[in-house]
């Protein structure tokens, strides 16, 4: 998946993204859009992954693409959707 932040109208602004990741381990890094900074962690079968506040005002986030996935993986992600 390509560097992108969740920007849709229908999001609750600064809204928190949740996500749980089961089944292979994979890579998730997510990039500054002023300073290019990069911070890469890695999602294990379990995990949850929790962006709140500003994250997706002031990141960008992505599954880098990769060769080395050992097995099936699932992730779900819940949002805020405001009407």
């Amino acid at each position: 998946m390509a560097w992108h932040s969740d920007g849709e109208k229908d999001l609750k602004k600064d809204g928190t993204i949740a996500s749980m990741s089961f089944g292979a381990e994979r890579k998730f890094s997510f990039k500054h859009k002023q300073t290019q900074e990069k911070i890469e962690l890695m999602l294990e079968h379990g995990s949850l992954l929790l962006m709140k506040d500003t994250t997706q005002t002031h990141w960008l986030h992505r599954l880098p693409p990769t060769k080395k996935v050992t097995g099936p993986r699932v992730n779900l992600t819940f949002r805020i959707i405001e009407y």
